[in-house]
């Protein structure tokens, strides 16, 4: 990689207890890794395949920040939150376009603007709610100057940036709204003359550069709590509290920028919104295969999968529920099947997202097992009641050689999987 070729940011800190991998070492989570342009990320070998940074191969592109699902990657003052803070005093008459300091003719473009913001970094790191801020959510063009990409060493970014576009644009459509992103590559028009300003800095009046000061005291505000400590993953903790439920607040703020959608325009509850660069899921649990064990709801990270039992009239019974919005895609639910009852599926309905309701997935009832006495949930066909530690043997049976392996993988986890004993 060219020495030339880096932005003048330092390279973000790295919080590894939010990562998946340290929440359940099956959950398979390489984003960072397979995003970082230049491989200045890998993933450690041991028990726990948790990333490191390599700051000096960093060029601060700002992508490893954007696509991890947990936040794991963070950095002070943002510059994509700083620019999406200023947006509301910059010139809007025909859009804005937005150019990567790689740009080699920043003040030529293609897009039908007056203006071109010339962003700290590389495109990719835009999320599509902070485009969607930036578009004044609809209401203004804006346009990724992505023409120069083809011949950047990072041009591999270039599938990011359309994925973000696409993500953003599926978004304001899901609310009849217009895509209002663009790539300034799919236009016709010859290039012309714009006017160039600083994303770092960008030309505001008097009355809006304080506002802006304000939007910056704010940012530093949400930052602070976003570095704060909250692992995925406790070692120290006592058992039932090793695994807390965290709700990252890039998902936080992607769900509260559709809620905000939703009280000013009307959604579609039938639209799809599966996209690349957006996060959610649907769950479908196979009520024939599950045994009601809760390893799914316990490793979930977000809490979007909710189990919860209690004693009634005629026995002990069991439900578990699931909140779309709080699903990261993260496929630990999957990981953490004992019986494989569990299939993320896409696409996911707007409306579905938009419930304030919990969906049930399963009930069932819940006996002791016959050999340890464990609370489980006698299957269809099942002579007795075993637990899915006790009936192993009788399932690994039945299955192949690759499917025992993970399934006993699964099982022999640290102390992280909860015992017969522990649930």
């Amino acid at each position: 990689m060219p020495a030339q070729l880096t932005f003048d940011l330092t390279p973000p800190d790295v919080y590894s207890d939010r990562c998946l991998n340290a929440r359940h070492r099956q959950a398979g989570c390489a984003l960072c890794v397979d995003h970082c342009p230049v491989g200045a990320i890998r993933l450690a070998s041991g028990a726990r395949p948790l990333p490191e940074l390599d700051v000096d191969a960093c060029i601060g592109c700002g992508v490893c920040i954007r696509v991890c699902p947990t936040d794991a990657f963070s950095q002070a003052l943002h510059p994509e939150t700083r620019l999406v803070n200023s947006g509301d005093e910059l010139p809007d008459d025909e859009g804005l376009a937005l150019v990567c300091p790689q740009h080699p003719a920043p003040a030529r473009s293609a897009a039908p603007v007056r203006y071109a913001i010339r962003h700290q970094r590389c495109l990719a790191a835009f999320s599509p709610d902070q485009l969607l801020s930036l578009s004044q959510d609809g209401g203004r063009d804006v346009w990724l100057a992505d023409e120069a990409c083809a011949h950047c060493p990072i041009g591999r970014l270039h599938e990011d940036i359309v994925a973000i576009v696409d993500a953003a644009n599926r978004l304001l459509t899901a609310f009849g709204l217009p895509a209002a992103i663009h790539l300034s590559s799919e236009t016709q028009t010859q290039p012309r003359e714009v006017r160039v300003l600083d994303g770092a800095a960008p030309a505001v009046s008097r009355r809006g550069f304080f506002r802006s000061l304000g939007k910056l005291a704010q940012q530093r505000a949400d930052e602070a709590v976003e570095r704060s400590p909250r692992p995925l993953f406790s070692p120290g903790a006592p058992v039932d509290q090793r695994l807390p439920y965290q709700t990252p607040p890039s998902l936080q703020r992607l769900n509260q920028h559709l809620t905000e959608l939703a009280r000013r325009f009307e959604p579609e509850p039938v639209f799809s919104l599966e996209a690349d660069a957006l996060p959610w899921a649907s769950v479908r649990v196979d009520a024939r295969a599950c045994s009601g064990c809760q390893l799914c709801a316990r490793f979930c990270p977000t809490g979007a999968l909710n189990y919860l039992w209690g004693e009634m009239d005629d026995g002990m019974v069991f439900n578990l529920t699931f909140q779309p919005g709080l699903c990261l895609d993260c496929n630990i639910c999957v990981a953490a099947c004992p019986e494989d009852a569990i299939e993320l599926t896409k696409p996911v309905l707007l409306g579905d997202l938009l419930k304030p309701e919990r969906a049930l997935l399963m009930a069932g009832y819940l006996e002791p097992c016959q050999r340890c006495g464990a609370s489980t949930s006698p299957r269809p066909g099942d002579e007795q009641a075993l637990c899915y530690v006790c009936r192993s043997p009788t399932i690994f049976r039945q299955r192949t050689q690759r499917a025992y392996l993970a399934g006993l993988a699964r099982r022999l986890m640290d102390d992280d999987a909860p015992t017969a004993t522990e649930r």
